[in-house]
């Protein structure tokens, strides 16, 4: 697609932009030596509100404003049923798993897992999740800003990937985990509101959600079908549930947000507010409005170009400059994330117990900023990788999620709601269901489950969770075994109105029953 035509003023609010959060990593540069929790954890002094916005950008980045937009385009209105479904689970785990996870003063989950099963068992989680799904999630994430400048503004994709990257890497590992929070607030607001506009112009411009869905294919505003593009409706509803569960239960980077708030009932907050977001705020600004690109750009060469035609057609110049800095934005606070979940991981959870275990804090600083550049620079390679997705950058990563993640989060749930899981079926179960779905992802790409569905990731997500924790509970029974007790953080529900998870959560609840009750109506 060929490129729009920034004003000078635009490109100055380009530019200002990424000296700006440079320079802010460089400012903060002293604040994280002294201690890993302020270098890591903001110093675990997070507040609740802070920590959900601190989510929010972190999981809404330019892959979700132009890979779940591309993935709309490829698949429909089906794909709705996973943010409302996320919404869900993220209400269960924030007061389920929260207080387990902070009752036992953890850097990360796969120090957590450690606690509760074994070394094997964490180590196995820190291992795969800082060598394959970080160096995949951060190429992800440079990736989706690469585009953003290559469709957008007209820079080589290359050298976007790679321009990028260094920016991302300097002010991140400079900064510690406090530059990462910081800029993150900033950062969503920059990336929001260009897009309240876009969605307002678009719905306008289509007269109405009515008359769009009226306008398309049927195969793509089935949302009640029985078959869908994944399969059986029933597979997929399951598998968006259980996947939903493992990224909540066991993604780094999302589980090192609560970590670093001051108590549990803000903690609640962290994740409960994110639900907001993806029940009012993903349908109806991304999802919703980017089906009109399947109306008026029936036949695009690849789907992740779906939400730039629509920027490129429908926001005037001076939005359209603060449209590519909001991008920027997202990308850069979740590219920040990554990393700083990368040096966290790899600096608590692999170098000092099993390279140097009597290394000292200083040490430990060094050595994870060290490894931040040595993992950015290797990242830029997996950004390479997405170039070649065939469906879309969003579907390509949440197949590889697929895969991996789902025996982790069922072992860490399992962990936190039952005191009779062993480690012995932990990791039983953790190996054996990688297995699964190591194979059922190879047998998708070999084409063996085309008839199936069109994409099988949720069903591989199903299969290798109920898998796991078959495996997990059957072996703990065989041992009879019962964790003993650990005592652990009280969940202080203190705050009033807004700053009460209980309050937020009825509010959460009530607000996925209206969006269902709406789309029920709409389709």
């Amino acid at each position: 697609m060929e490129p729009g035509k920034l004003l000078l003023n635009e490109w100055v609010m380009v530019i200002f932009f990424m000296a700006g959060v440079t320079i802010w990593g460089v400012m903060l540069k002293d604040k994280g030596k002294a201690k890993l929790s302020d270098s890591f954890l903001a110093g675990r002094k997070v507040p609740g509100f802070i920590g959900c916005i601190s989510t929010v950008a972190t999981n809404m980045n330019a892959n979700d404003f132009i890979g779940g937009a591309g993935a709309i385009y490829a698949m429909g209105i089906v794909m709705i049923h996973s943010s409302l479904i996320n919404s869900l689970v993220i209400l269960f785990l924030a007061f389920i798993l929260m207080r387990k996870l902070r009752g036992r003063n953890v850097f990360t989950l796969g120090e957590w897992l450690r606690k509760r099963y074994s070394d094997p068992v964490g180590n196995l989680y820190s291992i795969i999740w800082a060598f394959i799904w970080m160096l995949f999630n951060l190429g992800l994430y440079i990736y989706a800003g690469a585009i953003v400048m290559h469709t957008l503004v007209g820079w080589d994709l290359y050298f976007s990937i790679v321009f990028l990257t260094v920016v991302a890497a300097t002010y991140t590992i400079l900064g510690g985990f406090g530059a990462v929070v910081a800029t993150d607030v900033v950062q969503l607001v920059l990336m929001f509101f260009p897009f309240i506009f876009l969605a307002g112009v678009v719905w306008m411009d289509v007269g109405g959600p009515i008359n769009l869905i009226n306008s398309l294919p049927a195969d793509k505003v089935a949302i009640w079908n029985p078959d869908t593009p994944f399969g059986p409706l029933g597979f997929t509803i399951f598998g968006m549930l259980f996947l939903a569960m493992s990224y909540w239960s066991s993604e780094a980077q999302i589980i090192q947000r609560p970590l670093s708030t001051r108590n549990t009932s803000e903690a609640a907050i962290t994740y409960i507010g994110t639900g907001f977001w993806h029940t009012l705020i993903v349908p109806f600004i991304v999802y919703i409005p980017a089906m009109a690109a399947i109306k008026y750009f029936p036949s695009l060469p690849n789907n992740d170009f779906a939400m730039p035609m629509l920027i490129k057609n429908y926001l005037p110049h001076g939005l359209y400059g603060i449209t590519i800095v909001g991008l920027l934005a997202g990308n850069f606070s979740s590219a920040d994330s990554q990393i700083n979940a990368f040096c966290t991981m790899f600096t608590t959870d692999i170098y000092s117990r099993m390279i140097n275990k009597n290394a000292s804090q200083e040490k430990l600083i060094k050595v994870s900023r060290l490894s931040g550049i040595i993992f950015t620079v290797a990242a830029i390679g997996t950004a390479f990788i997405f170039t070649f997705a065939k469906n879309g950058m969003f579907l390509l990563a949440v197949g590889i999620l697929a895969t991996i993640m789902p025996p982790f989060g069922s072992v860490t749930i399992l962990g936190a709601l039952w005191r009779r899981s062993s480690p012995r079926g932990a990791l039983w179960g953790v190996i054996i269901g990688l297995v699964v779905g190591s194979v059922l992802f190879t047998a998708d790409m070999a084409g063996y489950l085309a008839d199936f569905a069109k994409d099988t990731l949720y069903f591989r997500a199903f299969v290798s969770f109920l898998v796991t924790t078959v495996v997990t509970v059957a072996i703990s029974l065989a041992q009879n075994f019962v964790e003993p007790e650990v005592e652990h953080e009280d969940m202080q529900i203190t705050g009033r109105g807004l700053n009460n998870p209980k309050i937020l959560g009825v509010f959460l609840v009530s607000a996925v029953v209206v969006v269902y009750a709406f789309l029920a109506i709409l389709l």
